[in-house]
């Protein structure tokens, strides 16, 4: 079976194959239905198919690269590969890697979350990301500026308070509308 018949469509958003419902229930029997972290037992349903070393990261779609996670695992654990998370968590888990044999309220895992750090390369990750966005968010407002301005010249100044009030950058414009009224 080639790896296009195995999935079971793709995702919209990211164009990453859906990992087939029988992989997934595959999962299921092996962790005996229990969130690997936590190790609380929950329906089929509501536990997510998560990689442990991330898909962003290099990790790819191989059974042995999957787990299950309750919701709640899953949003703590984000970027962070199977190892990463364990080294945070250290106090809470298993030191073999294996699901947890009794379960482990979720408040303890907030107040570990509380008093450790996730990893200098997550972190870096993730300080990567948010600069990029407010990079991208920034250039965007300069751009639109640019174009108001240039559209504000062939208009004039009313056309500027229409376009201005639908962003942020008004007063921006407005600095820049002047200087240019001095300048020209």
């Amino acid at each position: 079976m080639s790896r296009e018949e195995e999935y079971e469509g793709y995702h919209e958003g990211s164009g990453r194959p859906v990992i087939p419902w029988r992989i997934k229930n595959q999962l299921f029997m092996s962790q005996k239905g229990k969130c690997f972290y936590c190790g609380y037992t929950r329906r089929m349903r509501y536990l997510e198919i998560d990689h442990k070393y991330p898909v962003s990261r290099g990790g790819g779609d191989e059974i042995e690269n999957l787990q299950l996670l309750c919701t709640p695992c899953n949003m703590r654990k984000g970027i962070q590969s199977d190892e990463e998370f364990r080294t945070r968590y250290w106090r809470l888990l298993p030191p073999n890697g294996s699901v947890p044999p009794s379960p482990i309220p979720q408040p303890l895992f907030r107040d570990e979350t509380q008093q450790t750090r996730a990893s200098a390369k997550v972190r870096a990750i993730y300080r990567d990301r948010f600069m990029s966005y407010r990079w991208r968010r920034g250039s965007n407002i300069v751009l639109l500026a640019e174009a108001a301005l240039m559209l504000a010249q062939f208009l004039g100044s009313v056309a500027l308070v229409v376009i201005t009030s639908s962003f942020r950058g008004t007063r921006f414009l407005w600095r820049r509308l002047r200087q240019r009224e001095r300048l020209g």
